[in-house]
This record gives structure tokens, C-alpha cells and sequence, in this order.
């Protein structure tokens, strides 16, 4: 009896053994599956379809300016590995569906070719994102800290700013914010670009193409509550711009916003090297602005006043939003509403109104008008534009976003593309109306 119980001890061991095994290897990747690095992964796939049409004369004769494209994103973005280290990337496909001449100046299609055909149009593909992430803390933490490494976007991140149009621009460099209850404080460097409209990798350059920006380099502090918010910005493109923002909210009322914006620029040795033409201003120029909002339930109005101040001698001067070509500076100002509103004692006066008429559907106006003084002549330039943002909140919809706005404008013809300047007939300017459209119809699906 005792020789057969142990010889079924023996013939049951293998399977014991091959239980155990799966059963260890079952608790090794759940363990790994329970991991917040994984199970706090999310990918997504996005579509974008982008159209922009401009018809306008300001420096050569009537002129269409147009671009439409097709993009596919994947966004993966990881967890936390001990609750500290992760990674994330975005690739983005392009696919061109149409261009004119002078296409490039739209912004949604890569120009491969010298000059302004429409036969230089293309597509194109990229990894617009592939950083490395680090945090110290959680976010409801009274002091924590969120770092960035590679290539990634910077959106108001400083004076740094990123904007979407097929694709969003992104910078090759780090980036990190330091919280401690309302306070942040924020560190940036960036040496160079993927572009929005390219999958080529290029340096930041001046004005006029002549002078390499070797870094981009900022500082932020802000505080933050429930009724206010304050921020500084300082950066530096080296050798070239010396920039300032500082950026100011404040709440009353729930319903009432009282905001003001203050941007500086600083011209430095690469920045006067420039023929005069070419550059904006002389020796400094800054813009300011202030503007109130209201929100209701179902509408809303938004009114800003701006005035800019970028002298130029014997020539209009103008406040550039971006340190150079090749990036997008910080500005949240509302002459950037529509054209640029921003030359040397020009004053701008602008207003969104919108309303819900139906559920999850937004219409509205923008509307903007601002005058400047040159050679004793007042010139008046504005536009009006009409939009439409539909946004299903439920159903089979609920990632859509749907826009399309469309406006008529009017300035003055100017000296060239780059020289803004009055181009004189018998000492007055010269009329240029405008008309302008766009859709954008984006959709995203969650894969994990």
C-alpha cells in the first residue's frame, strides 16, 4: 500500500511542477499587465481633413492662395514606470488632395521645389513626437514636477508656442515644470524644428535666411487659482531676439473675464545685421492689449482693444509674433483673431460673438478693425468673418469636430510680401479686399 501512494506522489509531480510553472508565469504577466507603465498606455488613431483658400492682391495682382490635405495621427502614450518614467510618440501621415500656386503660404502641404507651383505640392510623413517623459509627484500633489526630453510640441510653453494645422510643429530639446501649490515654474531649450508643413528637420533662422538661430531658450513663472491667473515669460533666440509676455486673467464674476496681454521683442546683433527692408522694427517693439468676456449658458462675447508700438524709419514698423522662421512664439492677444493687426501705432479694436442654436453646434462672428497713421494718411483695414463648430458631445459621433468659417477682409497694398509698407498712388494707399475660407473636420478613435 505505502509502495503505490508513493508511486502516485512520483507520477503526480510533472504536473504539479507544469501547474506551478503556468501558474507562476500567469502571475508574472499580470503583474506586468497591472503595471501603471502599461495599463495606463493610451493610443490613439486621429484624421484630420484640412482645407484653407485665400484670394487676395496685397503685393502682386489677385492672387489664390490654396491647400487641401488629408492626415492620419497615432499617438501612444505610455505610463509610468515606477510611477516616474515613460515615453511617448506621435506619427503623422499627410496626403495631399489639392493645391494652387502659392500654396506653401497655407501652410498644410510640404513645397518640394523651388518657387511657388502648385506642381511642388506633396504629402508627407513623420514622427512629429518621440520624447521621453519624467515626473516627480502626482498632479493634485502640493509639489511635483513634469519633464519633457526629444522631440515633442510646446504649446504656451514660455514665450514657445505650437499650432495645428495637418500636423503640429514640434521642437527637438527639453522642457520642464516645477509646481509648488499655485506656483510653476517652468525651463525650456530647443535647438530645431520639424515644421507643421514638412517632415524635414530645420534650424531656426532670422528674417532674411542669412543667420542660424543656434537655440531657443525660456523661462516661466505663473500662479494660478480659481480667479486669476498670472503668468511672465522671458526667452531668448540666441544672438537674434530678446522676447518678453506677460499674460493676465482675472474673474470678478463667474461670468465675466477681465483679461490683458503685454509682449516685447528685443532686437540683438544678428537682428540688426539685417538689411532694413527685411526687418520689423529697429531696436524694440512691443504689443498691448486688453479685452473682457462674458459667458452665458448658451453664448457668449468677447471684446479686446490693442495697440502696438514697433518704430521703423521711414517705413511701417511691425510687431513679428515669432522669434525668426521656423517656429511659433507665444500669443494669445486677440488681434490674432484674423490677419495680423499689429503694425507700428495701429490700433486694433476686436470681438467673437457666438451661440448655440442648437445643442453641440456653435455659430458666430469674428469681427475686427484697427487704424494706423502713415504720411498723414489714416489707413483702416479690418474683416468679418462668420464660423460654424459642430461638436457632438453622445453617440456614434461623440469625437467628431467639425469647422468651417469663411470671411471678407479689407487693407492696402503694400511694397512686397516682406515690406509692409504703403504702396503709394498719388500719396494715398492703395485698397486690397480679401476673401477667405476654411473647414477642418476631425475625428478621433481610441484603440487602447
Amino acid at each position: 500500500m505505502k509502495k503505490i501512494i508513493l508511486l502516485g506522489l512520483i507520477a503526480s509531480m510533472p504536473s504539479y511542477y507544469v501547474y506551478a510553472d503556468n501558474n507562476q508565469e500567469h502571475t508574472f504577466f499580470s503583474s506586468i499587465g497591472d503595471d501603471p507603465f502599461f495599463k495606463d498606455s493610451k493610443f490613439y488613431l486621429s484624421t484630420r481633413n484640412h482645407w484653407k483658400y485665400l484670394k487676395e492682391n496685397a503685393a502682386q495682382q489677385k492672387e489664390v492662395h490654396s491647400a487641401w490635405g488629408q492626415a492620419f495621427s497615432f499617438d501612444y502614450k505610455s505610463g509610468y514606470l515606477f510611477d516616474t518614467l515613460g515615453f511617448d510618440i506621435t506619427y503623422n501621415n499627410v496626403i495631399k488632395l489639392g493645391a494652387s500656386d502659392y500654396f506653401a503660404s497655407r501652410n498644410l502641404l510640404y513645397n518640394h521645389g523651388k518657387g511657388l507651383n502648385k506642381h511642388n505640392a506633396t504629402g508627407f510623413n513623420k514622427f512629429t513626437q518621440r520624447y521621453a517623459k519624467i515626473k516627480l509627484g502626482d498632479d493634485d500633489s502640493t509639489v511635483n514636477f513634469n519633464g519633457k526630453m526629444g522631440w515633442h510640441s510646446l504649446k504656451d510653453f514660455g514665450v514657445i508656442s505650437s499650432s495645428q494645422h495637418l500636423t503640429r510643429n514640434s521642437y527637438l530639446g527639453y522642457s520642464g515644470t516645477l509646481k509648488y501649490d499655485n506656483f510653476a515654474f517652468s525651463l525650456g531649450y530647443i535647438t530645431s524644428t520639424l515644421p507643421r508643413e514638412s517632415s524635414r528637420k530645420v534650424h531656426f533662422m532670422s528674417l532674411d535666411g542669412k543667420h542660424v538661430i543656434d537655440n531657443i531658450s525660456t523661462a516661466e513663472i505663473a500662479y494660478k487659482d480659481k480667479n486669476m491667473t498670472l503668468d511672465y515669460s522671458y526667452g531668448e533666440a540666441k544672438d537674434y531676439l530678446r522676447r518678453h509676455a506677460i499674460e493676465l486673467a482675472y474673474k470678478p464674476i463667474p461670468k465675466l473675464t477681465l483679461g490683458a496681454q503685454f509682449y516685447g521683442s528685443y532686437a540683438l546683433k544678428n537682428h540688426d545685421k539685417m538689411k532694413q527692408n527685411v526687418t520689423d522694427f529697429e531696436d524694440h517693439a512691443w504689443h498691448y492689449a486688453t479685452d473682457l468676456e462674458w459667458k452665458e449658458t448658451d453664448w457668449s462675447i468677447k471684446v479686446g482693444l490693442g495697440y502696438t508700438d514697433a518704430n521703423k524709419r521711414n517705413a511701417i514698423g511691425y510687431y513679428h509674433r515669432h522669434l525668426g522662421k521656423n517656429n511659433r512664439a507665444r500669443f494669445n492677444g486677440m488681434a490674432a483673431t484674423g490677419a495680423d493687426y499689429m503694425r507700428d501705432g495701429e490700433w486694433v479694436i476686436s470681438s467673437i460673438l457666438s451661440y448655440d442654436f442648437i445643442k453641440d453646434n456653435t455659430s458666430g462672428l469674428y469681427l475686427n478693425y484697427g487704424e494706423f497713421n502713415y504720411k498723414h494718411d489714416t489707413l483702416k483695414n479690418g474683416e468679418i468673418n462668420v464660423f460654424n463648430i459642430w461638436t457632438p458631445s453622445s453617440g456614434m459621433f461623440k469625437n467628431l469636430s467639425i469647422l468651417s468659417k469663411f470671411g471678407y477682409g479689407w487693407s492696402y497694398k503694400t511694397q512686397s510680401v516682406k515690406d509692409i509698407t504703403p504702396k503709394l498712388r498719388h500719396g494715398k494707399a492703395q485698397r486690397s479686399p480679401t476673401l477667405s475660407a476654411e473647414t477642418a473636420i476631425d475625428y478621433r478613435f481610441n484603440i487602447l
